[in-house]
């Protein structure tokens, strides 16, 4: 109207045409639309009705017609829940949602191009967890030996079940050697698991330096960005075979979605654990890699920022350890004993860390208190920050994390820092550090 109420002419169009308009629209669409028609008549107020309405009108062209039911508009891609499809007449289509689904498929073409860059795309495959992805690239490169060293307990876990599986014949568990060594250590076949950033403590891995050292012994590298996904480390533009993220993590990013990827160069190889992916049934649920594609479109805001908070805040902790410059005057001075985050100028692989991590230093670190009884007591005193495991999310996390893995300091705590506001966090952790050091 020329006053400008009411719907633009083209939308009175679409949905205020007549019910006899309709009609006439789906007699013209032939016999095969006759019949549906009929079938919708017949069948209203029935049981088939309730399970083949929807279809019939589609077949039949009523209602406003196909573009009516149509998600192709969808701003939001659309979650697709069936397991089974119709069978396409050209044979191209999905069949079954353990081999592919529409919204994994999505998300992997999502996630492929996060991890590739110009000129070296990558391919996704995803899992029902982290776990299950660190069992797909294991069972698909079948080692004898694995060099590994500390980290995720659940990645030596999935290694027993593999040991135990193959009769103790393969996935022997070797310390992770210098990479000058891996030449003598390791023989063609083998695999070198590299997780960089190292859960809890932050040790960095040299990825080029163990890639270069590996090819010329013909052995694979795999590397668990989990710490550091993109965009602050892409190791398959370092030359590493394939990279491992719990997506559960910073990837899916708001502690909602259970999952795993694999992310790869070669399509043949993302083919070909695609095709284990659905002997093994490890495929992820449709709702949990619809949330994760949700949460890729926010992925470098977030982490980006994260990633900037923990270094202020591992460098404020930092100023409080006692080889920092003035830490007498630190309010945490004395109650701090060390800080470990690869953004400080004093870790022992800081450099590496800046060549490799272009993108940002990750947003977890570890924190070690003067006392046992200051660290176990600081996750229930503090307020913005949660005790509960895992990382990743857009809230703060804390845990000591001795109370999982008896190996691990009694004095170290894990920080996952989340999207607060930095100056809030820095108090929360200034308050409850004084009040259970005096305790």
């Amino acid at each position: 109207s020329s006053s400008g109420s009411g719907p633009p002419p083209h939308v009175v169009a679409r949905v205020g045409r007549p019910a006899m308009a309709k009609r006439k629209a789906s007699d013209q669409l032939g016999p095969e639309a006759g019949y549906a028609q009929a079938l919708l008549d017949s069948s209203r107020g029935s049981l088939t009705a309730a399970v083949h309405a929807d279809s019939l009108l589609l077949e039949a062209g009523g209602e406003e017609g196909a573009w009516s039911f149509s998600v192709a508009a969808d701003i939001a891609p659309p979650l697709s829940f069936s397991t089974t499809y119709q069978c396409a007449s050209d044979g191209q289509g999905h069949v079954y949602s353990r081999s592919s689904a529409p919204t994994r498929s999505r998300c992997e073409a999502l996630l492929g191009a996060v991890e590739g860059t110009p000129g070296a795309p990558a391919y996704a495959v995803l899992y029902s967890s982290g776990l299950a992805a660190c069992f797909a690239a294991f069972s698909r490169l079948l080692p004898d030996r694995v060099g590994i060293s500390g980290g995720y307990h659940g990645t030596h876990l999935v290694l027993k079940q593999l040991q135990r599986i193959s009769g103790g014949t393969k996935f022997q568990c070797v310390p992770l050697p210098k990479p000058a060594d891996v030449g003598t250590v390791f023989k063609s076949g083998d695999v070198l698991w590299l997780e960089t950033p190292l859960n809890p403590d932050c040790s960095v891995c040299d990825i080029v330096a163990y890639v270069d050292a590996a090819r010329a012994a013909g052995v694979r590298v795999v590397v668990d960005g989990t710490f550091a996904p993109p965009p602050l480390q892409r190791p398959l533009s370092l030359g590493a075979d394939i990279v491992m993220h719990s997506t559960t993590k910073y990837l899916a990013g708001h502690s909602d979605a259970l999952g795993g990827a694999l992310c790869v160069a070669d399509a043949k190889l993302a083919d070909e654990l695609r095709a284990d992916r659905t002997a093994l049934g490890s495929t992820p649920g449709n709702m949990e890699v619809w949330l994760l594609m949700r949460s890729l479109r926010t992925l470098h805001l977030r982490v980006e920022r994260q990633s900037r908070t923990a270094a202020e805040l591992a460098a404020w902790l930092h100023g409080a350890t006692p080889d920092a410059p003035s830490s007498t005057l630190h309010p945490l001075s004395g109650l701090i004993v060390a800080v470990h985050h690869p953004s400080l100028p004093t870790h022992p692989m800081h450099q590496v860390a800046a060549r490799q991590m272009p993108g940002g230093f990750g947003g977890c670190f570890a924190v070690e208190l003067a006392t046992e009884g200051a660290a176990k007591a600081l996750p229930g005193a503090l307020h913005l920050f949660k005790d509960a495991t895992s990382l990743g999310g857009v809230e703060s996390l804390i845990e000591w994390r001795r109370k999982y893995d008896a190996a691990i300091s009694p004095l170290l705590l894990r920080v996952s820092v989340g999207v607060e506001v930095y100056e809030h966090l820095r108090a929360d952790l200034e308050r409850s550090i004084l009040e259970v050091s005096r305790a």
